[in-house]
């Protein structure tokens, strides 16, 4: 192992490794479950300058291509069927290329974001990582540093298949890369000089990418191929990086665009073609139209998550880009080369960092569409009850037109009904002879009746007149006005029961605050009634 391992925590990392490589590994039949693509030393004559897409199938293989001393730069390449399935490689095979290769243990860190999964989560996705660790044959410490850097790219591409109505025709996927540097000045003579050895030593880049895309290769293929055997290779160490980077930028913009249209659509025709329940509006909310909009939340919450992952990958490989460029002396050709990458990558900052600001303005439309959709809602339920109360209105009034009928009618035979009750009492009598005869103490009929009647209005009137309803404020809820009669021979006996209550001690504790309370119930007696509770404004 190098010398930065003791620095990691290695069980946690195996334990999670056992965890997860059920769903992260699974050799394919008929594939190899590594492929490399070597850029050879193409400064002797005749030689070849590459190549492409050579079979790695185990152990034996890993070891040849490590002692390979031709090679300026070996790039693996892992692939994956579909984003959310496992690597076409093996667990052994992985292990014993990180093992020959001494990969950093916290790549797996950005192994863990691939293979079997139900569902994406955003915040797992780790930044950009480098280490630094001093070869162990060289006891030159500034000499014989290596570098160590991984990140870990997202890139947004349009789905491959038929995708269901509603659903977004984007995947969003990414692609991990782990790249290890050995500078070739000064470092391969002293180690040559170290060990006495005339055979050559190892110093080359080492590029090790999981699951890029199919327009990355082809961009690898067409610099191969302007690659000649006397002039130097098209892919360069940091133009890889570069393609790699270009790659990872090329959907965000179309992706955007998308998202707007789809909130555009959703705050423009929401519920045109749908039955409208409202004599009042032209429109109808229902879940549908929120769970749609939420999905599109969603997404825009995950590029406020996912942008900023990218532009810290980027600017860590800008960064060593421009360490590089200034650390060695490159002139020439490969110095404008450099140069311009580093110029391309700077552009590269500044379109993700355009890309975060208009995922908040995204975030900003959403926001008020989603508030436009409340409004929306808020109203046609207004306008509901205002139908319901319209309704029970039109409902009371026929309601009142059935009694006032039914008054009428009763008006009608109330004269007949009081004769007929009249003349079926005993003041009122048939003789054998068929003659009628009314009885000599009829005049009692009119004698009880009369003063009855007169009392019962009596009655009625001093209800009336005598008692007032008030409003009053429970003080325990002031938000809450009761209408109380006073005065009422309810609230009467109301009160000689809270007056019971008092002296039976069953309220308050001391007697005089039993003997206020009473003289304040006794001269204000209250009735509070159940149906006449309103709510203050």
């Amino acid at each position: 192992m190098i010398s930065f391992s003791s620095l990691d925590d290695m069980r946690t990392i195996r334990m999670k490794v056992d965890e997860k490589a059920h769903d992260l590994f699974k050799e394919k039949p008929g594939q190899a479950p590594l492929t490399v693509t070597r850029i050879l030393n193409s400064q002797e004559a005749n030689a070849k300058p590459f190549e492409k897409d050579r079979k790695v199938l185990n152990l034996s293989d890993i070891k040849r291509l490590r002692n390979e001393s031709k090679d300026v730069s070996q790039i693996f390449t892992i692939n994956q069927d579909r984003s959310w399935t496992t690597l076409n490689t093996s667990r052994e095979i992985f292990e014993s290329f990180m093992s020959t290769y001494e990969i950093m243990p916290p790549f797996w860190r950005y192994m863990f974001t691939f293979g079997r999964k139900s569902e994406e989560n955003e915040f797992e996705f780790p930044r950009f990582g480098q280490r630094q660790s001093r070869n162990p044959k060289s006891n030159s410490i500034i000499q014989g540093r290596f570098n160590f850097f991984s990140y870990m790219l997202r890139r947004v591409e349009l789905k491959n298949r038929e995708v269901a109505e509603g659903d977004s025709p984007w995947s969003i996927r990414q692609t991990g890369v782990y790249y290890r540097l050995e500078p070739k000045t000064n470092v391969c003579e002293t180690l040559q000089q170290e060990q006495n050895k005339t055979s050559p030593v190892e110093c080359r880049s080492t590029f090790l990418l999981i699951s890029p895309s199919e327009n990355v290769d082809l961009q690898f293929a067409e610099c191969l191929k302007q690659t000649t055997s006397a002039g130097e290779a098209l892919l360069s160490v940091w133009n890889t990086h570069r393609i790699l980077v270009a790659d990872s930028l090329r959907g965000w913009m179309d992706y955007m665009a998308y998202l707007e249209q789809r909130l555009k659509h959703q705050a423009t025709t929401v519920g045109v073609d749908k039955v409208n329940f409202s004599p009042l509006t032209d429109f109808k909310i229902d879940f549908e139209d929120r769970q749609e909009l939420k999905i599109i939340e969603d997404y825009i919450l995950d590029l406020q998550v996912i942008l900023p992952g990218v532009l810290d990958s980027i600017t860590g490989v800008r960064n060593q880009c421009r360490a590089h460029l200034l650390s060695s002396d490159h002139r020439g050709e490969e110095g404008h080369e450099m140069e311009a990458i580093l110029g391309e990558l700077n552009e590269y900052i500044g379109e993700v960092t355009m890309h975060i600001e208009r995922a908040k303005n995204l975030k900003d439309k959403a926001k008020a569409t989603a508030q436009l959709l409340s409004d929306l809602l808020s109203y046609e339920e207004n306008v509901a009850l205002k139908g319901l109360a319209t309704e029970t209105q039109e409902r009371s009034t026929k309601d009142a037109a059935a009694v006032k009928i039914l008054t009428v009618i009763t008006l009608i035979y109330l004269p007949t009904t009081i004769v007929a009750n009249f003349f079926s009492t005993q003041f009122v009598q048939t003789g054998s002879d068929g003659r009628m005869r009314v009885s000599n103490k009829v005049w009692l009929l009119a004698a009880i009746s009369v003063p009855m009647t007169f009392f019962t209005i009596l009655l009625w009137w001093g209800w009336v007149h005598f008692t007032k309803v008030e409003p009053t404020v429970d003080p325990e809820q002031p938000g809450i006005v009761t209408l109380q009669r006073a005065h009422s021979f309810r609230s009467i006996v109301s009160a000689k029961k809270k007056q019971k209550d008092l002296e039976s001690g069953l309220s308050f504790p001391t007697q005089s605050s039993r003997a206020t309370t009473f003289r304040h119930a006794a001269n204000v007696p209250t009735w509070s009634s159940d149906a006449t509770t309103v709510k203050a404004e």
